[in-house]
């Protein structure tokens, strides 16, 4: 049995033979021009009810990888500001450290010696400790003793000064 064909030789396709029998219809006047409407109405509901599951997960799936793109920026962000704190933190330590080797004590015994007296002992002790004793003495003491100081160890103190001082994590 041959399968029906149309005049160009293809298969015949059964959503167009229903379109040739309602026109030939039409063109006859007989009232089933309604019947196809209606038919056809109710042909578009039945698609759209048969597809409105699978659009819907479909709209949950693309929403579902456009929340997980915000999830795993979110989460990129958190690790940065981790990171920034931690850095805060540190400075912080670091600063407290610093202020806390020098004591009161010790700054008012450097402050009433003369300025190369006092150069002669913090050349012999660690840097960061006469930092810290030159930043609590006034401007004008640090800057006798410095005067005194070799240049190489006042540049080295003056490094450690700046650098505690600057309050630029990085960002």
């Amino acid at each position: 049995m041959k399968a029906d064909r149309t005049s160009a030789g293809r298969p015949a396709d059964p959503g167009r033979r229903a379109l040739a029998a309602g026109l030939a219809a039409l063109c006859a006047g007989l009232p089933t021009a309604a019947l196809s409407q209606s038919r056809a109405q109710s042909d578009i509901e039945t698609f759209c009810a048969n597809i409105a599951d699978d659009a819907r997960e479909r709209r949950y799936a693309i929403q579902r990888e456009q929340l997980e793109a915000l999830r795993a920026e979110i989460e990129d962000k958190i690790a940065l500001l981790e990171e920034k704190r931690a850095d805060f933190e540190r400075w912080a330590r670091k600063r407290e450290e610093f202020a806390d080797a020098a004591n009161e004590g010790l700054v008012e015994v450097y402050s009433n010696m003369r300025p190369d007296a006092a150069a002669a002992r913090m050349e012999e002790m660690p840097a960061e400790l006469s930092a810290a004793l030159l930043a609590k003495l006034k401007p004008r003491s640090s800057a006798a003793i410095l005067n005194e100081m070799n240049a190489r160890q006042a540049a080295l103190i003056t490094q450690i000064m700046a650098a505690v001082g600057d309050t630029n994590l990085g960002g």
